[in-house]
């Protein structure tokens, strides 16, 4: 029979020691020291580097307790709840089981990230063992429009937001942008922290962010890192230009917050570059420059409205340009559509266009994507190269929604 002592015989016997045996000093704390610490031991250079990298901590922290009201955890049910076996175990299609990137979905590693099994179950199902996919969003009106990515939402169904209070609502949707990867949802809830749009054209490589979101369903995570690119093109979207950053993102921080030290939403977390299925310290975000004006026409009950210019072109190849006396970057316009905003605006087939709303057009995507972010009506400026010379012309764009655009590859 085991010798079980609880802590009650233990203190018993103390009590019968005589007092002589007990010592009279104070105990030392653990680990000694005085009130100051190890680091008063250290040279003054030394401390004022820790007080430095202290007020960097502290810096996080305000920004964190600042931005983590508003953000929320997504939680979908999708209308049909398919399942399928995948070796040997349940997982839900078109979802991410195991946190691994879907085989196929996206091309050149590229993994959007917001449907992933909550909490760790590799089955994708919630405690009730219905399927279920998570993601991230954040509060922008007190009204209770909640932003989030589309391809989290896009499996429909019904829609749960968790607030970080604890809060569970049920959520509408109320619409959504496939080509910039928006949504917005709405949840009738009061007392809510709405964050901020910030300007993500102000922000620069180098500068300090901050990720907010639910990583494989653990919802409010928080990740620190800085803006490592801008300008990303990844093949994703024909409207992107990605803010990119190492803050560590995983599965599940889709549609969340990439924030600035002013507490600010410089971004919408979308996707990683993964070769494991989780954060390899490449992540993208849409700009909040891009994503203010798109939930601002959903919110409105307005179909984002996309520019038309009306050319067919191709990347442009040095044969080309050596003909064309031009030794620059910029895309050959080979078709121009009949009474378009470009053949009225002067564009000829043969044009080298080299600058679209004064955005350098190194590929026909940079092309689409400056027409297509601007209202149909709004007059552009573009510059092309015609026979080794520059010209300058204006176009009046036209509504891309009554339009087919195609760039060659």
């Amino acid at each position: 029979m085991r010798n079980i002592i609880s802590s009650a015989v233990v203190l018993g016997a103390l009590a019968m020691i005589p007092a002589t045996t007990v010592a009279a000093e104070p105990p030392t704390p653990l680990g000694g020291g005085g009130q100051q610490g190890p680091v008063a031991k250290l040279s003054t250079e030394d401390q004022a580097a820790i007080g430095h990298a202290k007020s960097i901590s502290r810096a996080f922290r305000a920004i964190s307790k600042l931005a983590g009201p508003s953000v929320v955890s997504i939680e979908v049910t999708p209308e049909q709840t398919i399942m399928r076996r995948q070796g040997g175990r349940m997982g839900l299609q078109g979802m991410v089981p195991q946190g691994m990137v879907p085989q196929g979905m996206v091309p050149q590693g590229m993994a959007p990230h917001g449907m992933v099994p909550p909490g760790a179950d590799p089955r994708g199902m919630n405690p009730s063992g219905v399927p279920m996919g998570v993601g991230t969003g954040f509060i922008v009106a007190e009204e209770g429009y909640v932003v989030t990515n589309n391809h989290v939402i896009r499996s429909g169904g019904a829609f749960k937001v968790r607030l970080n209070d604890g809060r569970v609502a049920s959520a509408a949707l109320v619409g959504s942008d496939q080509e910039t990867d928006i949504a917005v949802l709405k949840i009738d809830i009061g007392g809510l922290s709405p964050i901020e749009f910030g300007d993500s054209d102000a922000a620069e490589v180098g500068d300090w962010v901050i990720a907010l979101g639910s990583p494989f369903g653990l919802k409010d995570s928080v990740t620190a890192g800085i803006i490592s690119a801008r300008g990303r093109e990844v093949g994703l979207s024909p409207l992107e230009s990605y803010l990119q950053t190492d803050a560590t993102i995983n599965p599940g921080n889709s549609g969340g917050p990439l924030v600035d030290m002013d507490g600010r939403v410089v971004g919408i977390n979308t996707a990683i570059e993964s070769r494991s299925g989780g954060s390899d310290g490449i992540s993208f975000a849409i700009p909040s420059n891009m994503a203010k004006s798109v939930v601002e026409s959903i919110i409105g009950g307005i179909a984002p409205s996309r520019g038309f210019l009306g050319i067919q072109m191709q990347p442009l190849d040095a044969r080309t340009a050596a003909q064309s006396g031009f030794n620059g970057q910029g895309v050959l316009v080979n078709q121009v559509v009949p009474g378009g905003a470009a053949a009225n605006a002067g564009v000829q087939v043969g044009d080298i266009v080299v600058k679209v709303n004064g955005e350098e057009t190194i590929n026909p995507q940079r092309v689409m994507r400056a027409v297509r972010l601007c209202a149909p009506g709004v007059e552009v400026p573009i510059e092309v190269i015609r026979g080794g010379t520059a010209v300058s012309l204006t176009a009046t764009l036209g509504d891309a929604s009554k339009h087919m655009v195609r760039a060659v590859p």
